[in-house]
């Protein structure tokens, strides 16, 4: 919402009756954002034809409303929990002649367990490693049960202690704290009322949105800070502004006539193609002055092979 200025007709405006203008709405008809609709409700964002609410549909709009029917027959029904997290149990009916039935030499090998190899010694009980031990105490042995009197170690008699608790901890506090009688029975001071009052908040009456400026608001003249501080920002010395990305040509550019350095270096450079750049047909032979060629002393030194110790 915006604030009226109210001005006497042939009255100039100042410049800070300019600045007390509200910013003015830049939505337009192709800059709109649509109409305004409300979310969370079950009305339509367009109202709906009275034609359309008494239409009669057609027997192919009718036969696609139609929900689809299941294809099992109703004895052969698998109920949804076999197939869901919520099932009973994985075992499903069985059929009275599957419970009579004899299985074949083939269903009879493959319900046979897994069995250790032929040279396969355990030498341990299997609970003891396995997730289904009933416990992790061992067996001991005979003659250490029959031992009498025996000399118990101070490291042995050290580690046998259970592990004791801190000298510092304490206990978990029960989650209901009780409250002492003296508590129950303070009276608060005034201070304690005053900050356990609501925030009081006034119920109005607001200021309309929209209201009338005075007139001596309208004739004042601002001060130099003011002014001041109303001038907009400046841009540095020497800024240019952007340069247009299209520009006006001038007719001396036009008419004006390329030197010949500025024709040379227009040229582009021309070079063979790599079929005839490395087709060489005399690329192998040797010419009759490399063959009667006597190679110096240096090259001589650097043909000589690498000589390393085994």
């Amino acid at each position: 919402m915006s604030a009226a200025i109210v001005t006497h007709p042939g009255m100039k405006m100042t410049y800070s009756q300019k600045l007390a203008i509200p910013k003015q709405s830049k939505a337009a008809w192709f800059t709109s954002f649509g109409q305004n609709v409300a979310w969370g409700n079950q009305e339509p964002m367009s109202p709906i034809n009275p034609a359309t609410l008494i239409a009669v549909p057609t027997e192919r709009i009718s036969s696609l409303a139609r929900p689809k029917k299941h294809q099992l027959k109703p004895d052969i029904y698998i109920p949804e929990f076999y197939y869901s997290c919520g099932r009973t149990s994985q075992i499903w009916q069985l059929n009275s002649s599957a419970m009579t039935a004899s299985p074949s030499d083939r269903i009879s090998y493959l319900a046979r367990h897994k069995t250790a190899p032929a040279g396969h010694i355990e030498h341990r009980p299997q609970f003891v490693y396995g997730c289904g031990r009933t416990s992790s105490i061992w067996q001991s042995q005979p003659r250490a049960r029959s031992w009498s009197n025996p000399v118990v170690r101070p490291r042995t008699a050290e580690l046998a202690r259970p592990k004791q608790t801190h000298s510092d901890y304490r206990p978990n506090r029960q989650v209901e704290t009780i409250v002492s009688a003296t508590a129950m029975s303070a009276t608060p001071s005034e201070y304690i009322e005053s900050l356990a009052r609501p925030k009081s908040r006034p119920g109005g009456p607001f200021r309309d949105p929209q209201w009338t400026v005075p007139t001596a608001a309208l004739q004042a003249t601002p001060s130099d800070r003011v002014m001041d501080l109303a001038k907009p920002k400046r841009l540095a010395d020497g800024y240019q502004l952007s340069r247009e990305v299209v520009w006006r040509i001038s007719t001396g550019a036009k008419n004006a006539m390329a030197s010949n350095r500025l024709d040379d270096l227009s040229k582009p450079i021309i070079r063979d193609t790599m079929d005839h750049v490395q087709f060489n047909p005399d690329a192998f032979n040797v010419s009759e002055a490399a063959k009667k060629a006597k190679a110096s002393a240096r090259i001589e030194e650097l043909s000589q092979p690498i000589t390393r110790g085994v």
